[in-house]
């Protein structure tokens, strides 16, 4: 089955005049304004979407592959398209076997084209071929493994994994060869207080850097080719919510009284991340508010240096973005149908 495509015109010079009008004088409050520069809004050209429930599934990434297109991930299988939403491949199913996932948690590109898949359950990294889906290893990690984050190609080896061990605190990054023996180990930069809310979200571009940026927290991750880190304080100031821990009756568990919990407030308003580069720029993009006034923001930063360029107020709500080899941005929205839109970015 085709996707559906519906191209958008550019629009006129009027329509660009009313537009940069709009980002001049912003239309609501902001508890960043003074900081904040705004640009342009971005244009959608085009919208791919999912009716017959056959090209994305039931997607929660939207990850960009350097050599055009992008990638879907689902959670036990991955999708590549063009650009233009034509499938190119789809691998993966659940199970334990070669080629098979429990939960995808993270997916790269790497510059030789290669994509790398991090299971979430099965601690170990499954290797596609990016042009043809065929696929090509699975390489295991170190069992004491708790939980598997994020990944990164790395120079010289396979890829840099960020891991949470037991009876740790924080993440470790580890080298990983192709073999899976560990070469190097540093910790994780703190960009959160609370492993509670150290949801993160990370993107590469087309060499070996990545960009992470975190759930609660307003810093921003840079992670450089050669393994060191760059923490910047990005424009926008989110509240750390309140954590509580409280006390659940055991009672009837053999040998156990009481369980402790600790869990978010749930008054916390919520927020969502996601995060884009090409190499040169990042793009953060922040969601947090309520439905009566929702904050759907992208906020631009200089990869060299972590300096902040800029904002783009985005018309909706989305799930994950990517930028795609062209320089447009891509977006995924899962409401009544499963959709990526491409948006101009004037």
């Amino acid at each position: 089955m085709s996707p559906t495509l519906l191209i958008r015109q550019p629009p006129s010079r009027i329509s660009l005049l009313l537009l940069i009008g709009l980002c001049v004088w912003p239309g609501h409050a902001d508890s960043q304004e003074v900081r904040r520069r705004w640009l342009a809004e971005p244009i959608l050209s085009a919208t791919i979407t999912d009716r017959e429930g056959d090209l994305f599934g039931d997607p929660w990434r939207l990850i960009s592959d350097p050599g055009g297109g992008f990638l879907i991930a689902e959670a036990a299988t991955l999708h590549a398209f063009h650009v233009d939403g034509t499938k190119r491949w789809s691998v993966g199913r659940s199970g334990q076997g070669p080629g098979e996932f429990r939960v995808i948690e993270d997916v790269k590109v790497a510059p030789d084209g290669r994509v790398l898949a991090l299971d979430r359950e099965q601690p170990r990294v499954t290797v596609f071929d990016g042009a043809t889906g065929e696929f090509v290893a699975t390489v295991l990690l170190r069992r004491e493994v708790a939980r598997t984050r994020r990944i990164i190609p790395a120079h010289g080896a396979l890829a840099r994994v960020e891991v949470h061990l037991p009876q740790e605190e924080g993440t470790t990054w580890w080298t990983v060869s192709e073999k899976g023996e560990i070469v190097d180990e540093t910790r994780g930069p703190s960009a959160c207080s609370q492993d509670l809310t150290c949801e993160s979200s990370s993107a590469s571009d087309s060499g070996w850097g990545s960009v992470q940026a975190y759930r609660w927290s307003s810093q921003i991750v840079f992670h450089d080719g050669d393994g060191s880190t760059r923490v910047v304080e990005g424009v926008d100031s989110i509240p750390f919510p309140r954590v509580a821990s409280y006390s659940l009756d055991a009672t009837g568990l053999e040998g156990i009284r009481s369980l402790r919990a600790t869990r978010i407030d749930p008054k916390a308003p919520e927020v969502g991340r996601s995060v884009a580069t090409d190499g040169s720029q990042a793009v953060v993009l922040v969601m947090t508010g309520d439905a009566k006034d929702p904050r759907r923001v992208l906020d631009f930063y200089r990869v060299a240096d972590g300096a902040y360029l800029g904002s783009r107020r985005l018309p909706e709500t989305v799930g994950a973005i990517a930028f795609l080899s062209d320089g447009r941005l891509a977006t995924l929205r899962s409401v009544l149908f499963p959709e990526v839109k491409i948006w101009e970015l004037p």
